[in-house]
């Protein structure tokens, strides 16, 4: 018997595994379905090295009927830090509309700007922006610029200046706008992400159980109330009993699959598959958003960046990373980024980043010479896809349907994106980036017109990795999650801290933003389930 059980030790989870165990009293499990991370997520280099792998849920869409039919790879971390340990480690809020928006348009009055903004400040360490007013220095996260960059990086941010774009020292400051460096959840050249700020300092508290490679059958529910979990332990079912909440922190893609699992979802779907409905959820899977890339490269006229990297400078560069956390390694090779508004647009719409490398299709493809390659990633999608049950065998995956550009019939998403492109090749055509380019490489090479550009953004376009909103919290009746208190409506003792609960997406990478929900879920739980 437990006081309390965790579902995944990803972002959320070692964020309330921290908070919740604050409490002496109270005795935490804390489920994962992976291992422990490997020595590739703490070098920061080596992130992308995770996908597919051991470490990796390996997710793929459903075929997307705007994408021209492609199932398009979704990575999820599998493993002690959750897709924390396997991101490329930016830290940034999004923008004060988005909470705004939160409050005034999504029912959750308490989520405005100002409440978010002190939830921020309050979790960060920033490195160098500590006495800033929009930065915190006593937090458990770890914030700093990079300690490394290649100087085509700084050729990009420059020619995006020369573009007509403000420069911007602080993407989480003043103002969002503007082409600069990220700042980054790194420390002493190592990976610095919610696992390290936050679990491995309390892992030696008496009242926290981290239990490792476990999979989660299902939720236990008696009388609308959430009294424990199924598992699978070494392949063997067990149920392990909470006394006082389950919180679900699994994020966008198993959160729900997890909830309809146990009987929490929509009545018609759950029926489908023969599992018993318990409370009719019809928004549980629903509102499924994400930031979609979509990238071109470029050749370099001279042999430099990832792209020119080979074994002896692997070896050498690990080297100098391992002994003294500096160099390549160092860094995520995806720092060099900018926030842009379309025509029309009165804040950011657009990401941008400068990647020197000519890696493109998550890794798996590499130009034949070096190069860069510059993505565009829509910030605020009007496209909502959704989580399905492909089958009641809680081992099978879900149907993840994004729907790109298939659910967004004003195609806005879609032309978005074509700008985003010609705005990368505005700043490629600028000094003194210019000057480095030797040629944009094929299949985007040939695309010139609206239309040509659109089969290109539908043939090539990616995940960003920042699934959200499959729990839509609210004050609402529709509402799968209370926003006041965090508790999935219909059942006691249950509670959703991740990604899931998001509204609407926000303005940029996710990952502040579900340390925060995690905070606030935690503050409630350990409030007795009466808010944050």
């Amino acid at each position: 018997m437990y006081d309390t059980i965790i579902l995944g030790a990803g972002s959320a989870g070692c964020v309330m595994a921290n908070r919740l165990t604050e409490d002496p009293n109270r005795k935490v499990l804390l489920l994962e379905a992976g291992g422990d991370a490997p020595i590739n997520s703490k070098v920061p280099s080596d992130w992308i090295t995770l996908f597919n792998t051991e470490y990796d849920w390996s997710y793929h869409t459903v075929a997307q009927a705007g994408c021209r039919g492609r199932r398009i790879f979704w990575p999820r971390g599998k493993m002690v830090g959750g897709s924390g340990a396997m991101n490329a480690m930016i830290y940034i809020r999004g923008l004060p509309s988005d909470f705004e928006g939160w409050a005034n348009n999504e029912g959750c009055p308490r989520w405005g700007w100002d409440g978010m903004l002190k939830e921020f400040i309050t979790s960060e360490n920033n490195a160098q922006l500590g006495n800033d007013p929009f930065h915190g220095s006593d937090g458990p996260l770890h914030v700093e610029n990079p300690t490394y960059s290649h100087p085509y990086e700084q050729a990009w941010i420059d020619a995006g200046v020369a573009a007509g774009y403000p420069a911007n020292s602080d993407f989480n400051g003043v103002q969002q706008e503007g082409f600069g460096y990220f700042q980054l959840l790194i420390r002493d050249g190592v990976r610095a992400g919610p696992n390290r700020a936050y679990l491995d300092p309390v892992m030696d508290r008496p009242n926290l159980t981290l239990e490792r490679h476990v999979r989660i059958i299902r939720i236990i529910i008696e009388k609308e109330r959430a009294v424990g979990v199924e598992i699978l332990r070494n392949g063997r079912p067990e149920r392990v009993r909470a006394e006082n909440g389950v919180v679900l922190a699994t994020g966008a893609i198993n959160t729900p699959h997890l909830l309809m699992l146990s009987g929490v979802g929509p009545a018609d779907q759950l029926k489908a598959h023969g599992i018993e409905t318990l409370v009719n959820s019809p928004e549980v899977g629903q509102h499924l958003q994400d930031h979609i890339s979509v990238p071109i490269s470029y050749y370099t006229k001279e042999s430099t960046g990832v792209g020119a990297w080979d074994e002896a400078f692997l070896e050498d560069s690990f080297a100098q990373w391992e002994k003294d956390g500096t160099g390549p390694r160092s860094v995520p090779w995806a720092a060099a980024g900018a926030h842009v508004a379309t025509e029309g647009a009165d804040e950011p719409d657009l990401q941008l980043y400068g990647v020197v490398s000519p890696h493109r299709d998550y890794g798996r493809f590499l130009a034949d010479k070096p190069g860069m390659t510059l993505h565009a990633v829509l910030q605020r999608p009007k496209s909502e896809g959704e989580i399905r049950l492909a089958s009641a065998d809680p081992i099978s995956d879900p149907l993840v349907d994004p729907k790109y550009f298939s659910s967004d019939p004003s195609g806005q998403d879609l032309q978005k994106l074509v700008e985003g492109l010609r705005i990368q090749r505005r700043v490629a055509q600028s000094a003194p980036l210019a000057d480095l380019l030797d040629g944009e490489m094929q299949p985007s090479a040939g695309c010139q017109s609206d239309d040509e550009l659109k089969d290109h953004v539908r043939g090539h376009c990616m995940t960003l990795y920042h699934a959200a909103g499959t729990c839509r919290m609210g004050n609402d009746a529709s509402a799968v999650v209370d926003s006041d208190t965090l508790r999935v409506n219909g059942i006691e003792n249950l509670f959703i801290g991740d990604a899931s609960v998001m509204p609407r997406m926000i303005s940029g990478n996710i990952q502040a933003t579900v340390i925060a929900i995690a905070e606030r879920a935690a503050r409630s739980i350990r409030n007795s389930g009466r808010g944050f």
